[in-house]
């Protein structure tokens, strides 16, 4: 398989490969509702809107750091990313109005494609679930955000730290797509 497997068998791989293609199908075709993705014109002025609504959440990132709100520096930075995956997505001609289908869009069309390496998941992986160093699925993490966002837990400076630069490594990165 490619990169975005590379760290898993073979076995495991194509188990991963089809997982995302089922959450895709789950989200373009959902068999109750409206889909949560879905195909529309490439516009990159509601791509460049969403890298915007990044660099504003990587601001209040900082903020909230700045003044120990490590809590809220975590989910800013989560939404700096989520910002800029969205913006990926209206490059490529695809609206995703939920979390998940966002981000399995993105793996599909930009992680297993090459054109963004691996690394910026676990980004992404790290800013959604703080409990684990490393999540091992980015739909893991996600979920996780709520936990931060709602709970009562205490978060300390390490354990917002490391986002600082994650975030905007991976809002850059984004960039760096959309100009191609």
């Amino acid at each position: 398989m490619n990169s975005y497997f590379g760290r898993w068998s073979k076995r495991e791989a194509n188990y991963m490969h089809r997982d995302i293609e089922r959450a895709l199908r789950e989200c373009f075709h959902p068999k109750k509702g409206k889909p949560n993705l879905r195909k529309v014109p490439v516009n990159m002025e509601r791509a460049r809107q969403h890298i915007d609504k990044a660099h504003s959440n990587l601001r209040a990132m900082k903020m909230m750091f700045d003044n120990d709100l490590f809590d809220w520096t975590i989910i800013c930075g989560y939404y700096a990313m989520y910002h800029a995956v969205l913006a990926s997505l209206f490059k490529i001609g695809i609206q995703a109005t939920t979390h998940y289908c966002a981000i399995s869009a993105f793996k599909k069309f930009f992680v297993e494609q090459g054109k963004v390496e691996s690394e910026y998941i676990n980004y992404i992986k790290q800013a959604k679930h703080l409990e684990e160093e490393y999540a091992e699925t980015l739909e893991k993490a996600q979920e996780n955000r709520v936990v931060e966002q709602y709970g009562i837990e205490v978060l300390s400076n390490d354990d917002a730290e490391w986002i600082i630069e994650d975030a905007k490594d991976f809002v850059l990165k984004i960039e760096e797509v959309l100009a191609e």
